[in-house]
C-alpha cells in the first residue's frame, strides 16, 4: 500500500502548517498594519507606459526592498493574477540577485504554472544561497521527484531531517518516498516520528497504517487508520479510510478462502 498520496501531496504540510513560503501562505500574514499598506498605489506591474497606467514615470518598485516586492507579489498571487505576479519577483531578482525567498517564491509560482523545469532551476538557487534552509531542501526534493531524481531527493530530505529535527514535512516526506522504495521499516519510522511531533495531524497515521499493514502487523494497521478516520475533517479522507479498511478485509477474506473459494 503506497502512502497518502490520492489524499494529499507530502509537501502539503509546508503551507497547512503554516511554515512555508509560498505565496498563500504569505499573503495570509499580511495585514493592514503592515509594511504592504505603506507601498505605492500601484495594481499592475505591466502596465507601466499604458495609457491606463494608475501611475506615471518609473515603476515604483524600483524603489522596494525585497520584502516589499515579496508582500507585493503575494497580494498579486492571492487575488489570482499571476502574470504580474511573477513580473514583481523577475524584477525583484534582476535588483536582489542573492535574496534566496526570492528564487524560493518564484519557484511556487512557477510550479502553480506548471513550470517544472523553471520551479527547479529557482529552488537550486534558493538553496545554494541558503544551503541551511530545510525548508528550501523539502522543496527541492518534491521537485526533484517530478524528475524521477529520487536519490538527489532522499539526499535533500536527509539533510532536511539533520537540519531541523522536528519538521514534519521533513520526515512525512522521507517517509513517503521510502515507502515508494519499498523501504517500509524506514518509513515506518519517519512516520512515528511525525505522530510523536504533532499528533493532531491525520496524513501520518494513514501512511503508518499502510506500513504497518505492509510489514504485517495487522491490528496496528486497523488501528492507525481508524485513528485516521477519527482525526480527519475531510470527508473525502474519511471515505478513503473506510474505503482502505474494506480492501483490508476483501485481502484477508481472500487469503482465508481455499482454492475453490470456500474458507479454509
Amino acid at each position: 500500500m503506497k502512502p497518502l498520496s490520492i489524499i494529499i501531496r507530502p509537501w502539503a504540510y509546508v503551507v497547512l502548517m503554516g511554515i512555508g513560503a509560498s505565496g498563500t501562505a504569505i499573503a495570509a500574514d499580511v495585514d493592514e498594519g503592515s509594511a504592504a499598506s505603506a507601498l505605492p498605489m500601484h495594481v499592475d506591474p505591466l502596465d507601466e507606459g499604458r495609457a491606463s497606467a494608475l501611475h506615471r514615470g518609473p515603476n515604483p518598485h524600483a524603489t522596494l526592498s525585497a520584502e516589499q516586492h515579496i508582500q507585493v507579489a503575494a497580494q498579486h498571487m492571492a487575488a489570482g493574477r499571476l502574470p504580474q505576479a511573477m513580473a514583481v519577483l523577475s524584477q525583484a531578482l534582476a535588483k536582489y540577485p542573492h535574496h534566496a525567498e526570492l528564487f524560493n517564491m518564484r519557484a511556487a509560482l512557477e510550479l502553480k504554472q506548471q513550470d517544472i523545469k523553471g520551479a527547479l532551476a529557482d529552488m537550486e538557487q534558493a538553496v545554494k544561497l541558503e544551503p541551511d534552509n530545510a525548508l528550501y531542501r523539502v522543496t527541492r526534493s518534491r521537485l526533484y521527484l517530478r524528475f524521477e531524481r529520487k536519490d538527489e531527493a532522499l539526499a535533500d530530505l536527509n539533510e532536511a531531517v539533520k537540519l531541523a529535527p522536528k519538521l514534519v514535512p521533513a520526515h512525512f516526506n522521507r517517509g513517503s518516498l521510502l515507502a515508494n522504495l519499498g523501504r517500509e521499516k524506514e518509513a515506518l519510522a519517519d512516520f512515528d516520528r511525525c505522530i510523536g511531533i504533532a499528533p493532531e495531524l491525520p496524513a501520518p497515521w494513514f501512511n503508518r497504517g499502510s506500513m504497518h499493514w505492509a510489514l504485517g502487523e495487522k491490528a496496528k494497521a486497523r488501528a492507525d487508520i481508524n485513528h485516521f478516520i477519527d482525526l480527519a475533517k475531510e470527508p473525502s479522507w474519511k471515505q478513503a479510510g473506510k474505503d482502505l479498511l474494506k480492501v483490508w478485509d476483501q485481502e484477508e477474506a481472500k487469503q482465508q478462502a481455499g482454492p475453490g473459494g470456500n474458507p479454509s
